[in-house]
Parts: structure tokens; C-alpha cells; sequence
């Protein structure tokens, strides 16, 4: 399975990235949809996006 969304943390809070593009893992380009100082909330989002499995 291709993962759409993954969770990351960076400096002092945590980004949601998406992979943008149809291509292979290797010519993906991840993009964030924004970051949260918590990560509780973080990941929230993030089962949400994973969840509803599109847009």
C-alpha cells in the first residue's frame, strides 16, 4: 500500500505532509498541509486524512 499522508515532526511542531503527484515513491513530491504544536492534535488530523482516504 502507497501512503498518502505521513506525520513528521519538525523544530517545534508537527506537520502533516501529503504526496503530491501519481508517480512512483520515487518522483513523489511531499508537501505539508501545515503544522500544529501538538501532537496529539497532529495526529488527529492525520487519522482523519487517513480515514476519509481522498481529498
Amino acid at each position: 500500500m502507497i501512503e498518502r499522508y505521513r506525520i513528521t515532526p519538525k523544530g517545534q511542531a508537527w506537520h502533516i505532509m501529503a504526496r503530491k503527484g501519481a508517480g512512483t515513491a520515487t518522483d513523489a513530491a511531499w508537501i505539508s498541509l501545515g503544522g500544529c504544536p501538538s501532537q496529539i492534535i497532529a495526529v488527529r488530523v492525520y487519522l482523519a486524512l487517513t480515514a476519509r482516504g481522498g481529498r
